[in-house]
């Protein structure tokens, strides 16, 4: 067949869709003329339409062999490299085409297409306009315009070439969808859907146009709706992760957490490193109050995108609701990053601690009235560093915060210029500071309310208690709706006798203000307070204040009113977990939802609470305040361990750590369990024990606590994120206080090689929700091998395992664990010591631990202690009580006499530490 009409064959199958036909005799003609320009470029394009680019790529290079200067086949040649991400190609024969073809729209509207795609916005712009400069009516070329002038943060301008391409083509689905992404983010919601439903009418498959629309329908709270364009979208396309991502996020706030989680995960499923997968799902979690996978994710999240600011800023906020301080304050530092947090005022000033003597520091209010209330209290500290202090806050809150000790002058933030070599947010002052869950300033009040009031509350005959109170939160908050309650719950409280209430909420709806009026006991004091000073003195003249999460709270809190906080299911991360009082506030009593959205729960407890206070029958106020158990703690890691053998006072209500679990209603503080164990709530939580352990077991059952003087003592040499052994961990009375110690970024491995006690140890762990704990039941030595442990099931106590040859256990050395950091060794191994550091010598010489030795028999560590003279440690001997007077169960009973347990306290030369009120053992007075 003559090559005219095989080409003509050619284009009869290529118009006809039939390109392997094409193929065919397109490749006829190259075999019979090889240097056919025509043949080799249509071939070039029918292999890429069929898949082939690497075959195209060679193809469309024939033809550039034979005619150098085709500008289509450059052209071409470069949408194929940029198909294969080969932007430096493409780029390059896209310019070719633009400088054969100068007057092409076409070739400046690829070229654009591969820098955009390369990240050159700015070049890919040029050539954008160049191409609607050439042809005006070039509806693509505006759409991809607008889509690079939007990613530079010019979303006017993109807008502009968005409705004109819609104007040239008004079924232009790519570019009314874009529009309504562009109107979404500057607000205008209603406009925004009104575009995405335009592209889904003349695309009804649009997966992104689906997925838009089911977002800005969210945002407009129409959470069924949205729902089903997220399901259409995945209906279209089941590999989108993205709207499994919004679906999830849909599910949890309609509160269908089962669906959330599966969407959520399925998400992640499909795009394990989608960083945004991750953050939703750790959402999930947190609503949920599985704080612990709610990190994970998040941790996740940034691992896959490492300037992802909202997950680093979930992450902080989960960090600082478990108790992590330091590490959680850092994270909330990104929140500058993200849209919730407004510009850093005077960003080139910021304060980092130093001193600031002869110097202006102004620190100013960034968030909520409550968040203000709460970190003014800073403002004392940050003046003892030498300047002078001024607070720029809220109007409303003005005349309260002038009255903080160390306040120089308050100033309208929104108004006032200040005069300021430096300045700090108020909530940057913990992070700058180094706050952690022990050293809250929490002194109260610090806050004072005006000497000049006015205010003056009614007085009613027969009354004994005087309650203010405040049911609802500012409604245009986003948690609004969880944390306020009906004013019907307060109102209940007038049953109780002999009190009076005082609602403190400020714009109350006129619905609810209609429910206050008339009634007996109650005033609203509304109309009276025009600024939190004037609540202020409203509170001095209340006995309680009962309320929902609100400024209120902090403000009665920060004036060292009693205050009883009425919190939801998963309430906000100031306010920790499972506990009931507040370190931030010594006087406050919270009360959580045990579910989420039920508050009849939690006003029966009220009531029953309230009776019992005006009954006066309530043990509040014997609670010692935290402050003091606190600052002891404080003096103690001044003067390290001079003081440790005198007993240490501290209350019969201990602080609950964040990661204790809280007391169920109806679980009695010692629960029997058939055989031989009991469950004991004690000083650090909860504690099964053998009731035949004469030593632990007894003292937690008698006095809910173990040996607390050396709790005390581990307390002070243990900081956040350490590592500890244990080795000879018994039943944990000691693990579990060792591993909140050191906290979630810490770590704590724990080694007991008798099975039983092993169970009981891993028991323990688990009831106290311990996850940062490493058990092994193994037994240490200086060599491998086995070794006999007692079998307790032949004996009748805990308390001793030798004498009786029993179990074969493997024996291993500590150095084998090749542990890369230890700040403290605790040895608790009795005969098996000496061994034990032997095969420890590589970790003492590498880590430099503090080294604990417990003995219950004096002068049992001679050879040991020796071996440690040789490895340059420091020993002093600490002989700490088995019985203190003040124990956790005011247990005046003593069981153990004056026994002592006889144990030796050890620090390496290299760490300097100077140790007063404890006898250096001396190697030259000891029988050897």
């Amino acid at each position: 067949m003559a090559i005219a009409a095989q080409l003509s064959l050619a284009q009869q199958h290529y118009q006809a869709g039939n390109l392997p036909d094409a193929e065919t005799a397109y490749r006829q003609v190259v075999e019979d003329d090889p240097e056919h320009i025509e043949a080799w470029f249509w071939l070039a394009l029918v292999t890429d339409q069929q898949g082939r680019p690497m075959e195209a790529i060679a193809h469309y290079q024939k033809v550039l062999q034979l005619q150098p200067n085709s500008a289509e086949a450059h052209g071409n040649l470069g949408s194929v490299w940029l198909k294969l991400r080969r932007f430096d190609e493409a780029i390059a024969h896209h310019r070719k085409s633009v400088e054969l073809m100068p007057q092409n729209a076409k070739a400046h509207y690829n070229l654009a297409i591969a820098l955009y795609e390369n990240n050159q916005v700015d070049e890919a712009i040029t050539y954008y306009q160049q191409a609607v400069a050439l042809m005006p009516e070039y509806a693509n070329a505006h759409h991809n315009l607008g889509m690079a002038l939007y990613r530079q943060g010019k979303a006017d301008e993109a807008i502009t070439h968005y409705q004109k391409a819609i104007a040239l083509e008004p079924n232009h689905a790519s570019a009314r969808n874009s529009l309504g992404v562009a109107l979404y983010q500057q607000g205008k919601i209603d406009e925004a859907i009104e575009q995405y439903r335009q592209a889904i009418a003349t695309l009804p498959n649009y997966v992104s146009a689906h997925d838009n629309l089911g977002i800005a329908l969210k945002q407009q709270q129409k959470l069924e709706e949205a729902a089903t364009h997220f399901q259409t979208a995945i209906s279209l396309r089941p590999d989108y992760a993205n709207a499994y991502i919004n679906l999830g996020n849909t599910m949890r706030e309609l509160g269908n957490y089962d669906q959330a989680i599966a969407y959520c995960r399925e998400s992640i499923r499909l795009q394990p490193t989608n960083a945004d997968a991750h953050n939703t799902y750790g959402c999930v979690l947190v609503d949920l109050g599985r704080f612990e996978e709610a990190i994970a994710c998040y941790e996740a999240a940034i691992q896959h995108r490492p300037d992802f600011a909202d997950a680093h800023l979930n992450l902080g906020i989960i960090l600082l609701q478990v108790g992590e301080f330091r590490r959680g304050f850092a994270e909330y530092h990104w929140r500058w990053h993200t849209k919730q947090c407004p510009d850093l005022r005077y960003t080139h000033a910021l304060w980092k601690g130093e001193d600031l003597t002869g110097k202006i520091i102004l620190l100013t209010a960034e968030q909520g009235f409550g968040d203000t209330i709460q970190f003014a209290r800073y403002a004392t500290l940050v003046a003892q560093r030498g300047g002078k202090v001024v607070i720029a806050c809220q109007k409303p809150l003005v005349r309260l915060l002038s009255t903080i000790p160390g306040v120089s002058h308050c100033a309208d933030r929104d108004k006032d210029n200040v005069e300021t070599h430096v300045h700090s947010p108020l909530l940057e002052l913990p992070y700058i500071l180094g706050t952690t869950l022990e050293t809250i300033p929490a002194t109260v009040p610090y806050v004072f309310p005006p000497t000049d009031t006015t205010i003056q509350l009614q007085s009613f005959p027969n009354v004994r208690c005087k309650i203010g109170f405040v049911w609802a939160t500012n409604p245009n908050n986003s948690t609004s709706g969880k944390r306020s309650c009906s004013v019907k719950n307060f109102l209940s409280l007038l049953e109780i006798p002999e009190i009076a209430l005082y609602s403190l909420q400020k714009e109350a709806p006129e619905a609810d203000r209609a429910l206050l009026q008339g009634r007996e006991r109650l005033q609203d004091v509304q109309d009276q307070l025009t600024d939190f000073a004037d609540t202020a003195a409203a509170i001095t003249q209340l006995d309680l204040v009962i309320t929902v999460d609100t400024a209120v709270a902090h403000l009665a809190g920060a004036l060292g009113k009693p205050t009883w906080l009425l919190l939801a299911h998963v309430p906000d991360w100031r306010w920790l977990t499972n506990r009931d009082d507040s370190p931030w506030y010594p006087t406050m009593r919270l009360f959580r939802q045990n579910k989420p959205g039920e508050w009849a729960e939690v006003f029966a407890r009220v009531k029953q609470a309230l009776a019992d206070k005006v009954a006066g029958r309530s043990q509040e106020d014997s609670r010692l305040p935290i402050l003091d158990s606190r600052s002891g703690q404080s003096q103690m890691h001044q003067s390290f361990i001079s003081n440790y053998q005198s007993p240490i006072s501290s209350s019969p209500s201990p602080i609950p750590h964040p990661l204790s679990p809280s007391l169920p209603a109806s679980l009695s503080p010692s629960l029997p369990l058939t055989g031989f164990n009991r469950i004991k709530q004690c000083r650090h939580g909860f504690f099964l024990h053998n009731v035949s352990d004469l030593m632990v077991g007894r003292s937690l059952d008698l006095y809910g606590e173990w040996c607390e003087a050396e709790v005390n003592l581990f307390k002070s040499l243990l900081q956040l994120g350490n590592t500890v052994v244990e080795v000879g961990a018994h039943i944990g009375a000691h693990t579990v206080v060792l591993a909140k110690t050191v906290g979630l970024q810490g770590k704590v491995f724990a080694i007991e090689p008798q099975r039983m006690i092993f169970q009981t140890l891993c028991a323990n762990l688990a009831l106290n929700s311990i996850t940062n704990t490493h058990t092994y039941q193994i037994a240490l030595g200086e060599a491998f091998g086995f070794v006999p442990i007692a079998d307790l099931t032949r004996q009748a106590t805990h308390a001793t395992v030798g004498g009786i040859q029993g179990e074969q256990v493997q024996m291993a050395t500590l150095d084998s664990f090749a542990i890369p950091q230890c700040r403290f060794l605790k040895l608790d191994v009795g005969e098996m010591l000496l061994s034990v550091l032997k095969g420890a010598t590589q970790t003492l010489q590498r880590c430099h631990p503090i080294l604990y030795l417990v003995s219950d028999r004096p002068n049992s560590q001679k050879e040991a202690i020796a071996h440690l003279t040789t490895l340059d440690y420091d020993l002093y001997a600490y002989n700490p009580p088995l019985y203190r007077h003040d124990n956790y169960f005011q247990n005046p009973r003593n069981v153990f006499g004056s026994a002592t347990l006889h144990n030796v306290l050890g620090f390496h030369r290299s760490l300097n530490i100077t140790v007063n009120g404890l006898e250096r053992i001396q190697v030259s007075s000891l029988q050897i």
